[in-house]
């Protein structure tokens, strides 16, 4: 009930920070970003302007000739400042992205924080069974949370005979 009551927390913690400070969240599936991040961490982001874009930022985006999502450390940023032109590399390679990647969006996820592990969890329970893993989370704060209010401990006196 303990692990139950902690992981709901986490995972209501998160939700909080996640809708109140305009975050994302973000399975890491390859080790390309060792040892920052390796595969199955997580990864928070936050939406920045592309104006706001410098090297050393870890960012996350679609590369040219790609069609999933990549999180590298940019290494320039040239061009328009409202369509930059970006190269990259993943920590863990030895040479720079083949790629100039062009952002035409006006933000692009900022990697702001990585959570280690959570990520195969996520990736783990996707559909039905991330509904029924809320769902049970749910349950078990109200189970616990009406037995905290119903019984509470009293405490125990100690008197010396």
């Amino acid at each position: 009930m303990a692990v139950a009551i902690a992981m709901t927390c986490v995972c209501a913690g998160l939700a909080l920070a996640v809708t109140t400070l305009h975050l994302a969240v973000k399975p890491v599936l390859t080790g390309s970003m060792r040892p920052a991040y390796g595969p199955g961490a997580l990864l928070v982001t936050r939406e920045v302007p592309v104006q706001r874009l410098r090297p050393g930022m870890v960012i996350l985006f679609v590369p040219p000739g790609e069609h999933a999502e990549f999180a590298h450390r940019i290494t320039s940023v040239t061009g328009p400042s409202l369509d930059p032109v970006v190269t990259t590399k993943g920590d863990a390679n030895h040479a720079p992205d083949p790629w100039h990647a062009q952002l035409t969006t006006r933000t692009v996820p900022d990697v702001v924080a990585t959570v280690p592990w959570v990520g195969r969890l996520m990736v783990g329970i996707r559909g039905p069974l991330q509904l029924l893993f809320i769902m049970s989370g749910g349950l078990c704060m109200a189970i616990a949370g009406t037995r905290w209010i119903l019984h509470p401990r009293r405490p125990v006196s100690t008197t010396i005979a």
